[in-house]
């Protein structure tokens, strides 16, 4: 059967083009051509901001006037940004899974805004 790829494969060795950059892609070679290849590996360092909150108390004062305790307003990023030279979705792939990204997704990023109120 044949599954979805990335384009990057189209480069790929064959009889028909002997100067492919990619190594020959067979699941079925009985040369053992379908095993890993150190082609793939790359270097995998990354720089992530995985959460960041700011948040603003009302003074008492101001929240007083409106018959209030405290009031708080906050922000929170989650996964906000990844710095990296990995081609792959997440260069954070974990120690369960070898060293391969193989079916892995990238991290979600979330936004929330919320408000706290206290009376």
């Amino acid at each position: 059967p044949s599954y979805n790829k990335l384009t990057g494969i189209l480069d790929a060795w064959s009889p028909e083009n002997p100067n492919g950059k990619v190594p020959i892609i067979s699941t079925s070679d009985a040369n053992g051509n379908f095993n890993a290849s150190d082609f793939y590996i790359e270097n995998g360092s990354y720089l992530r901001i995985r959460n960041v909150t700011l948040g603003y108390t009302l003074p008492k004062s101001i929240a007083n006037k409106f018959k209030m305790g405290n009031v708080r307003v906050y922000a929170t990023a989650n996964n906000l940004f990844t710095i990296t030279k990995y081609t792959g979705f997440d260069p954070e792939i974990g120690m369960d899974n070898n060293g391969l990204d193989v079916g892995r997704y990238p991290q979600a990023r979330s936004f929330i805004v919320g408000l706290n109120v206290n009376f």
